[in-house]
């Protein structure tokens, strides 16, 4: 029984796909901030893994989708891109530098880290292509290819 078409096979794991690139990055990301097996994430390395993760779930669509919508709709809750809302005229370039400054300031463990940059890892894209928010995803993109998904 095969996984996957035997010619699938692009990397060195074989063929992973988007799916199961999420499914995996997934795992690592919650047990590895429960950190009760071999493998404990710090704060940093909790928040690069929960990025690549939402690139994962960008990338596998589907069922994966629905962590963006959630963003997404809280952007959209408070006013971001939408016009004047409760805060003002806040656009998408304002809530990515907003995210920026938390991963830089805030002060984060491994769960308030995957959360942020996960929310980052949804948000920055939609600021579009060429903007400095996009540099991330691309470069995650491109390291999907790379892996076979």
């Amino acid at each position: 029984m095969y996984l996957a078409a035997p010619g699938s096979a692009s990397s060195v794991f074989g063929f992973l796909g988007s799916g199961g690139i999420a499914v995996c990055a997934t795992l690592l990301l919650v047990f590895g901030i429960i950190g009760k097996g071999k493998v404990k994430l710090t704060t940093f390395r909790a928040g690069l893994i929960a990025f690549v993760t939402g690139a994962s779930y960008n990338a596998a669509g589907k069922i994966w989708s629905s962590p963006q919508q959630v963003v997404e709709q809280g952007w959209t809750g408070l006013g971001v891109g939408g016009g004047p809302g409760a805060f003002g005229e806040i656009g998408i370039g304002a809530a990515c530098l907003a995210l920026f400054i938390l991963m830089l300031v805030a002060p984060l463990n491994p769960v308030r880290a995957a959360v942020l940059f996960l929310v980052a890892s949804f948000t920055w894209p939609s600021a579009g292509v060429g903007s400095i928010w996009d540099v991330p995803s691309q470069f995650t993109a491109a390291l999907f290819l790379i892996f076979g998904a």
